[in-house]
């Protein structure tokens, strides 16, 4: 029988690297409400592979949240020096969510084998504000920060 996993994340108020400097800050730009959350949904189809969705809820109606996974990496072998590749795995799963009455959802057929996703893949589960400047360096833009499908 396939197998299905479910992932539940919170604004980023730094949590994952325990660090404040990670937190979302309204400094720049951006002042997006602080009770967005996602929920990731790893589905595993009849040939091995890999269906992901992704809904967010309390998102801001009208918007387009830019969502996606970025691999793991070693920080000193990037060129920003972030623990991440800086362009995104459209591979386990990139794309736009489209919110209305408060939440969106989006679903990808992956080209990532099921069990790889699940038990090997060191990666990072990213939302960006819609509000500002989309950054792959500056964490204190994302609105949910975490591990992929951990």
């Amino acid at each position: 029988m396939p197998g299905m996993e479910s992932f539940d994340y919170a604004f980023n108020e730094g949590q994952l690297l325990g660090e404040v400097s990670t937190a979302y800050s309204a400094e720049g730009e951006g002042d997006h409400p602080r009770n967005l959350s996602a929920k990731l949904e790893i589905h595993e189809m009849d040939n091995g592979m890999a269906r992901v969705t992704v809904t967010l809820e309390n998102g801001i109606d009208g918007m387009e949240y830019p969502v996606h996974a970025h691999d793991a990496a070693d920080p000193s072998t990037t060129p920003n020096g972030t623990p991440y590749l800086e362009s995104p795995n459209g591979d386990v799963f990139a794309g736009m969510i489209s919110i209305a009455n408060g939440s969106g959802t989006k679903t990808m057929e992956t080209t990532v084998n099921y069990d790889f996703l699940m038990n090997e893949y060191e990666g990072f589960f990213v939302v960006h504000d819609p509000t500002q400047d989309i950054s792959t360096t500056d964490l204190t833009t994302y609105l949910i920060l975490g591990l992929f499908a951990r």
